[in-house]
């Protein structure tokens, strides 16, 4: 009966720690590419503000509400991600702080996620990162996941965030991007507001930018000692979702390769460090892999185009049949540098920039066809290349985790079998 009992205790161990696993990991820390998750935005938002006022005599702190309101949303139209918005509050200034102005708002809630006239984020944009930004030109939110609780009514998943920038707050976001709870201190004041009702749109559907989950690329820069150009590192580009309205979701990952780091890495925004950047835009407004064609003029990372003609060339061992292009880049009359890039039906497949003369800020990148980098797996990796006759493959800490428990409590179990016989 002892034995059976272990027996059944391991079962139960090995169970709990199969299904723990994909609880843990129900937001991802790095965003991969072909995500476009369906999602519905709120048509009716209705909170309850609270205003709190902390004093602190001696020791002690007294916190007393001195102002309470209600803040109600109404979406009067819908069109792709841009949103009108009705807001009306019977909030009264505290201080002269004006926190809520009731109004009419035109709102895009991807370029423009948490505005507190449209307190909404699009799901895709959840992550379980300990620091990271999504971009555009409207506006730069610094996001940091806390933890993930359960409603203490509902059961439901929440989300804990801090918001770094561009204010400072807390917040409590649901599954769906509906935020539940919004916690600012705004002039020596606490502001509060809590979700008390909600309506959703219909369905909304993404779609995949491309067909592939990433692309990468191998960056060379030239090197003045062996006046060759040498491999610095490895880029690769991710699309998660293409929104309604044709606003694209791009990461750029600058490959880490540091022992036990994952590959996604880290990067800065506004002089701040963080794991990744969503950047927000039109496909022609971000610097993705491809060329953009904007009324008929050829442009790349803000270069324009010449189109040269076909060539056949081997770009890291494939053999491509490609458009190649020219741009010069000039300072008053003088040529500065010079730029050749190699393309597949709009894919850039090579980038030569060189400058007058060569420096370190001359540079290349490679693609290297058929390979995806999970900027989630840990180092060591080998060059980028999906490959399973390497002697090692990348470090899943999810899996590792599960296989050494899972192993270790079956070692403990016949070592305690064959010890009681």
């Amino acid at each position: 009966m002892s034995q059976l009992r272990l027996v059944m205790a391991l079962l139960v161990a090995l169970a709990f720690t199969l299904t723990l696993t994909p609880l843990v990991n129900a937001l991802q820390f790095y965003p991969n590419g072909n995500q476009p998750i369906p999602y519905q935005v709120p048509t009716k938002l209705t909170y309850s503000l609270k205003v709190y006022n902390s004093t602190k005599v001696g020791n002690s702190t007294t916190v007393s509400l001195v102002e309470s309101a209600v803040i109600n949303y109404q979406v009067t139209s819908l069109n792709g991600t841009w949103v009108k918005v009705n807001v009306n509050s019977n909030y009264t200034p505290v201080k002269n702080v004006t926190f809520i102005q009731p109004g009419s708002y035109v709102v895009n809630y991807a370029l423009d996620p948490l505005n507190l006239s449209y307190p909404y984020i699009y799901p895709g944009f959840l992550s379980n990162s300990t620091s990271y930004a999504i971009e555009s030109n409207v506006s730069t939110v610094i996001l940091s996941f806390v933890t993930s609780t359960s409603n203490n009514v509902t059961g439901q998943t929440v989300y804990r965030y801090s918001e770094l920038s561009p204010v400072t707050s807390s917040l409590l976001v649901l599954p769906s991007g509906l935020v539940q709870t919004i916690n600012r201190t705004v002039s020596g004041l606490d502001f509060v507001m809590n979700l008390t009702g909600y309506q959703l749109s219909n369905a909304l559907q993404p779609t995949n930018f491309t067909s592939r989950p990433g692309y990468v690329y191998v960056n060379m820069t030239y090197s003045n000692f062996s006046a060759t150009y040498q491999p610095s590192g490895y880029v690769e580009y991710v699309y998660p979702a293409l929104l309604p309205g044709n606003l694209l979701l791009m990461v750029q990952y600058n490959i880490n390769e540091l022992n036990a780091f994952p590959l996604g890495g880290y990067t800065s925004v506004n002089g701040q460090l963080v794991n990744f950047i969503i950047q927000v835009g039109t496909p022609t407004t971000l610097v993705t892999n491809f060329i953009s064609n904007a009324n008929g003029t050829l442009t790349w990372n803000s270069l324009k185009l010449s189109y040269v003609g076909n060539v056949t060339k081997t770009v890291q061992g494939t053999t491509f049949n490609l458009e190649e292009y020219t741009s010069k880049v000039t300072r008053g009359n003088i040529t500065f540098a010079t730029a050749t890039i190699y393309a597949l039906k709009n894919m850039v497949v090579e980038v030569n920039y060189n400058q007058t003369f060569p420096s370190f800020s001359s540079y290349k990148l490679e693609f290297i066809n058929g390979s995806y980098i999970n900027p989630s797996l840990h180092f060591p990796y080998l060059t980028g290349y999906q490959n399973t006759t390497l002697p090692y493959k990348p470090v899943n800490p999810s899996e590792s985790f599960t296989i050494a428990v899972v192993v270790t409590l079956i070692v403990i179990a016949i070592l305690v079998i064959l010890h009681r016989r």
